[in-house]
């Protein structure tokens, strides 16, 4: 199965067949065998009102946790080679993956992702990098949890081994609509240059 890139428009792409049906399996099958936490808003802070998934960083100290950032990373050398193809910059630093879970009800409410502390200048303090692109991949089918747009007006199903790749600015807010049924996994990292 080869994978394809479309244009949705609003500078978001979306990569279909990115990850084969059995490495998702496999991913969620890793996922569910080890331990989420809460997903935080900011770094740190915890807000169930605002985002309610739970949350599994591909730890590098766990030899498991490790092997699966390299296999997703593998696959964000995909994504970066079609960014270039589109825009001519090169994105060539990815953040560590993680996954996510969403339950029936979970969500994320609308948000931007390059926003971690309360100030630009306390991310610099930190050696926190900027976050350019976002990277969000969907692990299985489900019912809701689409990932929404509203200033773009686009909203995209979740579907497995599919990812969607947009700027991470205040150019695109956008939401996890929440789950109505059954379980949604995804993962998720960001590029920056």
């Amino acid at each position: 199965m080869s994978y394809s890139v479309k244009d949705l428009g609003g500078e978001i792409l979306l990569i279909e067949n990115l990850l084969e049906p059995s490495l998702c399996s496999h991913i969620i099958d890793i996922a569910e065998s080890s331990h989420f936490t809460p997903a935080s808003i900011l770094i740190g802070t915890v807000d169930a009102d605002v985002r309610s998934s739970g949350l599994l960083k591909l730890d590098p100290k766990n030899s498991l946790l490790k092997s699966t950032n390299e296999l997703l990373i593998g696959k964000i050398s995909i994504v970066q080679q079609a960014l270039f193809k589109c825009y001519g910059v090169k994105f060539p630093y990815a953040e560590t993956c993680s996954i996510l879970r969403y339950l029936p009800g979970q969500h994320y409410k609308r948000h931007v992702d390059n926003v971690l502390l309360t100030s630009r200048f306390q991310e610099i303090e930190q050696g926190i990098p900027t976050r350019d692109v976002s990277v969000v991949g969907y692990l299985n089918d489900c019912e809701g949890g689409e990932t929404l747009f509203d200033r773009q007006n686009i909203k995209v199903k979740p579907q497995m081994g599919s990812v969607i790749v947009f700027p991470s600015y205040y150019t695109h807010p956008h939401q996890a609509l929440p789950v109505t049924k059954g379980r949604k996994y995804a993962w998720t990292s960001w590029l920056y240059h």
